[in-house]
């Protein structure tokens, strides 16, 4: 009886065991818990006991983040060239000159190719609207400021002209664009991104012209026809008189008058080739753009520079030659100027 009650009880352990084993077979196990990135700084520390943070109420949530409207490569102002003065100078005109798909006028002063103007919304070689890049050299050529102290529409509304721009700014940045003339606000732009030290910034050519006459700045002027032009040279011609002619005229203007206020213009040499003939210079609001002019050298490698036959009705940025038509070709080209200067860096 004792043996069969022991028996019985050993029979019903083991059903227990066995129920018990089949029961936890059916239970799935937690998945284990994923492993937290961490910043590279913080995996390398030792391992601590984990503190649970509290929750953080929907206030407390730090804002998400927006992705900025990217901005067009040229508007980053950290573009630094390199080299002497003049190579800097030569690499900055060079430069704009490719992001407007490369104008250029040829020898005979006939007009190329010009993808693009300044009014445009098309965009440049790099990604800046045409009307864009414009503002960016008033900008970082520190001349915007001037023109926005003097009252000019639409100049302040160009402060405005970078990322977000809303239609209103654009219109009123771009008519500035069109009726000011921009040409030595590029050149301020060209200097200002060379680092020339002491070159005088100015929304008007003749102001730093008038420096080199008066043997300040960086640049002294020299006589365009009895000296070879080197890299980094800035040759200039007078636009709108009929009494200051060439580079005798201009210095005799200076000396009954060191405070001159004359409309010029002035083109960054940035080639000289005394093997075949030529130079390149660059220009900006050349034609409403940043355009390259190709000019004749003679045998001993001075400039051979075309004069207007007659200058006659004149516009704010240019005069209209007299004479210039189908029936007189010989009489055109963008090239005839009242060249009257070469200035040249002291320290090239």
């Amino acid at each position: 009886m004792a043996n069969r009650i022991s028996t019985t009880f050993f029979v019903a352990m083991l059903a227990c065991v066995a129920a018990t084993a089949s029961a936890q077979s059916q239970i799935t196990p937690a998945p284990a818990t994923p492993p937290v990135a961490r910043p590279q700084s913080q995996r390398q520390q030792p391992q601590t006991q984990t503190q649970q943070q509290p929750a953080q109420s929907p206030s407390q949530q730090p804002p998400a983040t927006q992705s900025p409207i990217p901005a067009p490569a040229s508007s980053a102002r950290a573009y630094v060239p390199t080299g002497s003065p003049s190579q800097r100078i030569l690499e900055v005109a060079q430069r704009e000159n490719r992001n407007w798909y490369s104008p250029f006028i040829a020898i005979d002063g006939g007009l190329r190719t010009l993808p693009v103007t300044e009014a445009e919304r098309s965009h440049l070689n790099d990604g800046n609207e045409a009307w864009q890049k414009v503002a960016e050299y008033w900008r970082d050529g520190n001349t915007l400021g001037e023109m926005v102290d003097g009252g000019r529409p639409g100049a302040s509304a160009c402060e405005s002209a970078f990322g977000t721009v809303t239609a209103g700014i654009r219109a009123d940045c771009r008519g500035f664009v069109v009726d000011t003339p921009w040409s030595a606000a590029f050149i301020s732009y060209v200097m200002t991104k060379a680092q020339i030290p002491g070159f005088h910034v100015s929304p008007r050519h003749i102001d730093y012209i008038r420096d080199a006459f008066a043997n300040r700045g960086p640049y002294f002027a020299i006589n365009p026809g009895i000296s070879r032009p080197q890299i980094g040279d800035l040759l200039c011609y007078v636009r709108l008189s009929r009494t200051i002619i060439g580079y005798d005229g201009l210095r005799a203007a200076f000396a009954a008058n060191p405070s001159l206020n004359q409309a010029a213009h002035c083109d960054v040499v940035v080639r000289t080739d005394f093997n075949k003939h030529f130079i390149e210079a660059i220009g900006g609001n050349v034609e409403n753009a940043v355009t390259l002019r190709k000019l004749q050298l003679d045998a001993q490698g001075l400039l051979v520079l075309p004069r207007p036959v007659n200058i006659g009705m004149q516009g704010e940025e240019d005069d209209l030659q007299v004479g210039c038509s189908p029936d007189n070709e010989s009489a055109c080209g963008f090239n005839r100027q009242n060249w009257a200067a070469l200035l040249r860096l002291r320290d090239p």
